[in-house]
């Protein structure tokens, strides 16, 4: 044979033994990556929670604001009981003691004019004013009118409705009350020397009798100012 037939015949053979061991190392390859895939993965550690600083403010949990506006409460389901005469009696009182209020300034005032007016009087018949009874209608209108202003007032005071009990003590309206007392007893006074003192005309007892009169009048005086100073302060 010759030598180009011997080369062409090694080059047959030795083809399917090259083949085969290019298929073995692909075959090889697959096996590695499987056998490195079936390791488990390593486990990797948890990165730590970040911490807030220490100067943050520390926010507060709020408080559950969801709750039913139009939930009727149970102080709303139970009507307030309310009495009719109760009421009444306090708007009446109230009424009644603000007329009393009002005139008993008006009393005050005109008081202060009677016993004014009955100075000037008492000097114009008794002391020398030439007794010219100038003064005798002034004086007896206004002691009319201050005498019917003080009943009404003490009328609406003493008949005005007290809805509420009230303990007895040392106030304002215990004084006022303590200081109307001495002054009703005054203008009862007043009448009574008023009378007598007219039945008395021309006698030497009259001056004596106007003096008096003239005393009472302003202790009066005094004392429905101190009363109405109660109630004002």
């Amino acid at each position: 044979m010759s030598r180009t037939a011997v080369v062409l015949l090694a080059l047959l053979l030795a083809a399917p033994a090259t083949r085969a061991h290019a298929a073995g190392k692909k075959s090889a390859q697959p096996a590695q990556t499987s056998k490195k895939s079936s390791q488990p993965p390593e486990k990797s550690e948890p990165e730590p929670a970040a911490q807030p600083p220490a100067d943050a403010p520390v926010q507060q949990s709020e408080p559950d604001m969801d709750f039913d506006l139009l939930e009727p409460s149970p102080a709303a389901e139970t009507p307030k009981l309310v009495d009719p005469e109760l009421e009444k009696a306090i708007a009446a009182r109230r009424t009644m003691l603000t007329l009393h209020q009002g005139l008993g300034l008006a009393t005050l005032t005109t008081l202060a004019a009677t016993v004014v007016v009955g100075q000037l009087h008492f000097n114009d018949r008794y002391r020398g004013g030439g007794d010219t009874h100038r003064f005798d209608a002034w004086h007896t209108g206004l002691v009319i009118g201050s005498s019917t202003l003080f009943t009404s007032t003490g009328l609406l005071g003493l008949f005005a409705p007290t809805p509420f009990k009230k303990e007895l003590r040392l106030d304002t309206i215990t004084l006022h009350k303590l200081f109307v007392s001495l002054a009703t007893a005054g203008m009862l006074t007043q009448v009574v020397l008023g009378i007598v003192t007219g039945n008395h005309e021309g006698k030497l007892s009259q001056v004596d009798l106007v003096t008096a009169h003239q005393v009472v009048g302003y202790a009066t005086l005094g004392a429905v100012g101190a009363g109405a100073l109660m109630i004002v302060f």
